[in-house]
């Protein structure tokens, strides 16, 4: 879709905080469903977001807690650090619940950011800090562009940002990667570069191996086979357990299919030894079956440190919802089953 102008974007404000219908014309849906979103939660447009700062040894422990994150994502936040600086802007990366846990980049934007909390210790969920990039794209689970007034809350509109959720192997959020800019650079020329870093970012969380596991990668096109973009389907006595959104997409499957998906309801795999893979459907691939995912030099993050990982995310989240399953399984968008596998499995 292309972008609403800003007289677009101001003509459908009109409209929709006026009362007076879905400017379903005027703004993009992801814009649009967030608006909705944050006004059934009774969020006032007008209003100034409250943000309590955390205190030094606050921030500490929540750095500490997600660490394993922090580290893993650190190579993309140093690459796009020097982009964020020639755009004016910062780079933020959060945990699955829009607390910022590092922003780096431009430093006299990194102070004017501040002043809208957009610093380390403060939550940009869509709950409290309305339609915002970060928030909007855990809450959409993709990726998010919010320029100037189509932020919810009117203190937030100068700025501009795209932002992409970190999904882990078994397609919970880990935590999401964005850049925010002024609100005169439009975000979706930013959008590629933080796509592909997540692209990167969620590639590496397959190098550390899972045990008792064989971890396919295929392509279409032979030149992808071990970059970012192959396709990646983790099986465990033939049925999938983990995959990257690339693999599920190119056989055109969901994370639901995690735990009950079998091979052989895929490919047909006879072929395999040769570096060729025959789809269901007919397509052609070519792929490498690497045995207990060990075909790569281990990752720092661990695969053990992957599962703690996956579960404190697990718990925030049953955390949040007051321990509701069902709720925290929506703000995952896993199935409510793999939530107790998960929990049970500890």
């Amino acid at each position: 879709m292309i972008p609403a102008q800003p007289s677009q974007i101001e003509a459908a404000r009109k409209t929709f905080f006026a009362g007076k219908g879905l400017p379903v014309d005027q703004i993009g849906h992801a814009i649009l469903r967030s608006w909705i979103r944050c006004a059934d939660m009774g969020l006032n447009e007008s209003a100034t977001p409250g943000f309590a700062a955390p205190t030094r040894s606050e921030l500490k422990v929540l750095q500490e807690r997600h660490e394993a994150l922090r580290r893993i994502c650190r190579p993309e936040l140093d690459a796009l650090y020097g982009e964020a600086r020639e755009l004016a802007g910062i780079v933020v990366l959060t945990n699955a619940r829009g607390e910022i846990l590092d922003a780096v980049g431009d430093p006299a934007f990194a102070g004017r950011a501040a002043e809208v909390a957009l610093r380390p210790g403060a939550q940009w969920s869509e709950d409290g800090t309305g339609t915002n990039a970060i928030g909007t794209a855990i809450a959409e689970r993709r990726a998010v562009v919010v320029n100037g007034a189509e932020h919810y809350f009117r203190g937030h509109q100068n700025l501009s940002c795209a932002a992409t959720p970190i999904i882990d192997p078994r397609g919970a959020t880990l935590g999401v990667l964005d850049i925010s800019t002024p609100s005169t650079l439009p975000a979706g020329q930013m959008l590629g570069m933080v796509r592909m870093a997540v692209e990167q970012i969620e590639h590496r969380l397959f190098r550390g191996g899972f045990e008792g596991c064989q971890t396919l990668r295929f392509q279409t096109d032979p030149a992808l086979l071990g970059a970012a973009r192959e396709g990646i389907l983790v099986f465990r006595d033939g049925v999938v357990v983990a995959a990257n959104r690339r693999g599920l997409s190119l056989v055109g499957r969901s994370w639901d299919g995690l735990d009950s998906l079998h091979l052989e309801d895929l490919f047909n795999a006879a072929a395999l030894s040769s570096g060729s893979l025959h789809g269901r459907d007919g397509r052609e691939f070519v792929a490498r079956l690497d045995d207990d995912g060990l075909a790569h030099a281990p990752l720092a993050l661990a695969t053990s440190s992957l599962v703690d990982l996956e579960l404190a995310t697990i718990r925030n989240a049953l955390a949040v919802h007051n321990g509701s399953v069902s709720a925290a399984a929506r703000q995952l968008g896993i199935h409510r089953s793999t939530i107790y596998r998960r929990m049970a499995g500890q």
